[in-house]
């Protein structure tokens, strides 16, 4: 929900004056009936023409009946207090953390931009068919990223987990009195899940795989300086850690060090223990992969600690021969991770239990890359191996468990060590294992099929 930064009583404390910190203008906030309240845009930025305005504005509402007054209700602000439910369930444990985030993403990176395309700017605008054309939009639309990345058309099951959000927020607002129950209408969903389930996230063809890894490889032949070498070195680590755990992109990006460990077998050979945690699509789980990888992972991340001290201690010594005339409250402007008392920067802690696995130490505040910056690097890779299929971060997952199952291991604990069921195991391994044996299946040179077609047969 948008931040108030104003907030004034008016007309007897029958109403307030209000302000959001990312809005122009002032609104007029009218109390309701128990807890509900009706925000109206006073159309102004000036705090005393809003002031002015309040009492018309007052009387023009309150003599509107109840659902006549939710027909101006602002999309935007319905969609605030819907997300504010559910940053209450999230608080409560009734959904998770990233339920509600994920609620947040879809409904303000998709589903406002295009209640403003179709014309919505309240509630009383929407129609029986305002929504229809959702699915087209965001299957056509092209967009550039941060990292200039363009995309052509997003997911079918993007947009249909959309379109379960929207329905969901569509029918929140009829249970609120907010909108009419006979505006509501089909939104049609893209191609249903089992038609194109399959082509979603395919396991990488064994040629293509080693391909792949030598492209890889190769990420970080060309560097400018040790911490390019060390940021192009941590995504080939990325990559190799996904395939190897067979984890999802967001619970690789949620792991801690503290949640792994590696052990030594009796026959010598690595194992790696990792916690994915509970905020994660299935929860807690303990999941097994090659040791070595994850060895590897923590003894890189801790060489970038020490890359990154080297380089302050540098800016510290910088900072003493070159600005020690340049008074504090202007170095820190400058710079402003400068310690006021210390005038230097303060060096990095060594790597802690409650790092992140994955974490940059040339970012601030010790976070991971952003999921459009990784994506970014692999359609690098992935554009000059030039494949036809459209293989994506997920694939790495499918090829873990296909490869898993190749060797022989049994489905259950495949399942069990990946989060996800039997059945999906069975699909993401069938597809590539009957391609990969297409030329056995398909040719049956035999006395049956000799009693069919004949010897010469055609």
């Amino acid at each position: 929900m948008p931040k108030i930064v104003f907030k004034e009583l008016t007309l007897n404390d029958q109403a307030y004056i209000i302000k959001y910190n990312h809005r122009d203008t002032f609104y007029l906030r009218i109390k309701r009936e128990g807890k509900r309240y009706t925000n109206v845009s006073l159309k102004t930025e000036d705090l005393d023409v809003a002031k002015k305005n309040a009492l018309a504005t007052y009387m023009e509402i309150a003599s509107e009946p109840a659902k006549s007054r939710t027909r101006r209700f602002g999309f935007d602000s319905a969609c605030d207090e819907f997300l504010a439910e559910k940053e209450k369930q999230a608080f409560r444990k009734q959904i998770s953390e990233r339920s509600h985030n994920t609620y947040s993403q879809r409904i303000r990176q998709r589903i406002i931009p295009y209640a403003k395309f179709a014309g919505v700017k309240v509630l009383g605008d929407i129609e029986k068919k305002t929504f229809e054309g959702y699915k087209d939009y965001y299957l056509d639309i092209q967009t550039k990223g941060k990292w200039k990345v363009v995309t052509s058309g997003l997911a079918p099951s993007t947009i249909n987990s959309d379109i379960t959000t929207l329905r969901e927020f569509l029918n929140w607002c009829v249970k609120k009195d907010y909108l009419d129950p006979r505006k509501v209408g089909e939104i049609p969903k893209a191609r249903d899940q089992k038609n194109y389930r399959e082509e979603a996230n395919p396991a990488f063809f064994p040629d293509e795989f080693a391909r792949m890894k030598d492209e890889l490889y190769k990420f970080d032949v060309k560097c400018k300086d040790e911490e390019d070498k060390w940021k192009k070195r941590w995504f080939i680590h990325y990559i190799l850690f996904q395939y190897q755990l067979g984890s999802r992109p967001h619970e690789t990006a949620l792991i801690r060090c503290g949640g792994t460990r590696v052990e030594k077998r009796t026959d010598g050979k690595l194992i790696g223990i990792v916690e994915i945690p509970s905020n994660t699509k299935r929860g807690r789980r303990t999941s097994i992969m090659n040791g070595h990888t994850l060895r590897k992972v923590i003894t890189h991340l801790k060489k970038g600690i020490k890359i990154r001290n080297q380089q302050i201690e540098l800016f510290n010594k910088r900072l003493v021969e070159d600005m020690h005339d340049i008074p504090t409250d202007r170095l820190m402007k400058r710079y402003r991770s400068v310690n006021p008392e210390t005038r230097q920067v303060d060096l990095l802690e060594p790597l802690s239990n409650d790092d992140l696995l994955m974490m940059n130490p040339f970012l601030s505040n010790r976070k991971m890359y952003h999921s459009e910056h990784i994506r970014g690097w692999w359609k690098e890779i992935l554009s000059a191996c030039a494949f036809q299929e459209k293989y994506t971060l997920y694939s790495l997952r499918s090829t873990h468990i296909t490869h898993a199952l190749l060797k022989g291991m049994n489905i259950r604990k495949v399942a069990e060590n990946c989060g996800t069921s039997e059945n999906e195991v069975i699909a993401t391994y069938q597809r590539l294992n009957n391609l990969l044996n297409k030329d056995e299946l398909g040719f049956f040179k035999n006395k049956v099929e000799e009693t069919f077609i004949g010897e010469g047969g055609s």
